[in-house]
């Protein structure tokens, strides 16, 4: 003897649906959330590099050089700042991350 099941299936398809969704809801924000800090934390790296590559040839010269510019890195308009600091040179990056909050990264040197 057959028997009807057909609103068996009706609740299988529901549960299977609502578990499809609630991944979807969960992951799709956590992947999003996962690209920003890659982002914020790529362009950290990126804007440390170029900074100690300006620093690199007053570092080298050891100029009483006091500088303030602007540079474009990873499409971030970052403002370089460097100064001598009692005995030090001392260099800062600053910058709007992409979670569009401010950003500071400074390098000291000893001059040689």
């Amino acid at each position: 003897m057959l028997k009807k099941v057909n609103g068996f299936t009706l609740i299988e398809v529901i549960i299977a649906s609502s578990l499809l969704f609630s991944f979807i809801l969960i992951l799709v924000p956590a992947f999003s959330i996962l690209h920003v800090e890659q982002t914020v934390l790529h362009d950290r790296l990126a804007i440390a590099y170029k900074l100690h590559d300006e620093m690199q040839p007053i570092i080298w010269e050891n100029d009483n050089f006091t500088a303030s510019y602007g540079l474009l890195v990873n499409k971030q308009t970052v403002t370089i700042e460097i100064d001598h600091e009692h005995n030090y040179l001392k260099g800062c990056a600053y910058w709007k991350n992409a979670k569009q909050t401010n950003e500071e990264v400074c390098l000291y040197a000893e001059p040689s």
